[in-house]
């Protein structure tokens, strides 16, 4: 069914079911996955030391004797502001001025601290065959703006969850060559409330009904009708809410190979991930405020039947398909010196997948559309361990990752931008069988600007808000890794 272009639905809903925890990784990736690798800025995928070696390339397994557990806890501060430049709310069709949705130079603070734990196995079957599972984070999210911000019409809140446990079976080919294939079953969970401008609705009515009063010609009553939609146009005391949420299971695979050919010196790495793809299946809760009109109420809760005048803004159920990327990375260990190891890692993933987001309601309300046209994005890490004691090798790091978000489509729900990332970290031998690492690192993202329309690029019917917000991010993130290793 048809509904009017000027009624507002969820804009790029689809979107913050898919957002990342801000200013950590670049698309919707959850960047750290073992302290290990975080303090040489995610460089030593053919270092190959602990059970962790199985999220960056599991052929590593094979190096790995009798049985191995690794424990990770991140703590990650995301620091985001956004300074307003003048958002407003629109409606081309009623001919109503722009209203302020906020004042220029409003600060926004949306992403707090979280804690994120990861866990990794290996059991040496036999000399050539090595089982591994890892269970950890691949993506991740959590933003909260104030309920009266300037691009509440985008996004108010946003939470997203997941968790991927992943077996996997390494082959030792030959004493130079090893190869790793496994499973992935992934479970992800999101909710995101934004806020409805249902004045907009109201103001059209209005303007219908002075229309009818000209018609009728009663002037002075028409006159005093769009007056009344002017006062009502933008007024946040009409605003209403969605909140959308849903869960699913999805399921992939990923490959990988470990060749060493000067043993203990020299290791390359190829390792690559599948897209995971995910139907989010929830519900889509409507609220309306107390103070609309009964008129206006029932033309947005009523099931459109002619395609005009109502919206079906009744609670339903609400999915979204979501098609995590595939990644291919490939990278480099070298002993220069029994102290010193040079590493290197190139993350290539397939982001332009991400054309659209589309939000499907079971009810008669029609889908809301995010356009994104990501792009494909590329990480560069340059990484060191010092040894400098038996019992103590210090590790360095620094990376560059591109985002995938044009700057034309850059969104409150994923202010995204290229990032830098350089970091620290330290192994320590605490007993025989048993080291701990620790990580912290620094990345500064690339100051970013935005101004985007929520208007489903002129798609019709637009069940958008036409609200455009404007503004300024500057993001950074600090970010601290502690891994446990045993060996039994």
């Amino acid at each position: 069914m048809k509904t009017p272009s000027h009624l507002p639905l969820v804009g790029a809903l689809g979107l913050a079911l898919l957002a990342p925890l801000a200013a950590q990784a670049s698309g919707y990736r959850f960047g750290t996955q073992s302290a290990a690798a975080e303090g040489t800025a995610n460089s030593n995928g053919a270092e190959a030391l602990d059970a962790s070696t199985l999220f960056a390339n599991p052929a590593g397994l094979t190096r790995l004797s009798g049985i191995r557990f690794s424990g990770v806890l991140d703590y990650v501060e995301p620091k985001v502001r956004f300074t307003d430049a003048g958002s407003f709310i629109t409606s081309p069709e009623s001919g109503l001025q722009p209203r302020p949705t906020s004042q220029p130079g409003n600060v926004q603070s949306p992403a707090g601290p979280a804690y994120v734990p990861h866990f990794y196995a290996s059991y040496q079957l036999n000399d050539r065959m090595v089982a591994g599972f890892g269970t950890f984070v691949p993506w991740g999210a959590k933003l909260n703006y104030d309920e009266n911000w300037g691009g509440r019409y985008n996004i108010q809140k946003v939470v997203l969850k997941s968790i991927a446990f992943n077996p996997n079976l390494a082959f030792k080919v030959t004493d130079e060559l090893s190869l790793a294939g496994g499973l992935v079953a992934q479970y992800m969970e999101g909710e995101i409330k934004r806020a409805v401008p249902y004045a907009s609705a109201y103001a059209l009515g209005l303007l219908g009904a002075a229309r009818q009063a000209a018609a009728a010609g009663a002037p002075a009553l028409a006159l005093e009708l769009q007056q009344q939609a002017a006062q009502v146009f933008g007024n946040p005391a009409f605003d209403g809410s969605i909140a959308v949420d849903g869960k699913d299971w999805g399921f992939g695979f990923n490959l990988a190979l470990m060749w060493e050919p000067v043993k203990d010196s020299t290791r390359i790495g190829l390792s690559y991930r599948s897209p995971v793809k995910q139907r989010l299946k929830g519900n889509g809760d409507w609220t309306q405020p107390a103070n609309l009109p009964a008129t206006v109420l029932a033309a947005i809760k009523a099931a459109p039947y002619d395609g005009a005048g109502k919206l079906d803004h009744n609670d339903s159920g609400a999915s979204v398909s979501v098609r995590t990327p595939e990644s291919l990375s490939t990278h480099i260990y070298q002993q220069i010196t029994p102290t010193l190891a040079l590493m290197a890692d190139a993350t290539w993933m397939r982001q332009s997948r991400l054309e659209q987001l589309r939000i499907d309601f079971d009810s008669s309300t029609p889908d809301s559309i995010s356009p994104e046209h990501w792009k494909d994005t590329l990480r560069l890490s340059l990484g060191a361990n010092w040894k400098v004691h038996k019992d103590l090798t210090l590790r360095a790091g620094v990376a560059r990752e591109k985002s995938p978000v044009p700057s034309a489509t850059r969104s409150p729900v994923l202010p995204d931008a290229h990032r830098t990332w350089t970091t620290l970290g330290a192994n320590f031998i605490v007993g025989a069988n048993t080291t701990v690492d620790f990580a912290v690192g620094l990345i500064d993202v690339k100051d970013a600007a935005m101004d985007i329309t929520d208007d489903a690029e002129g798609e019709t019917p637009c069940n958008c808000s036409k609200a455009r917000v404007r503004g300024n991010y500057t993001s950074k993130a600090n970010f601290f890794g502690l891994q446990l290793n045993h060996k039994f």
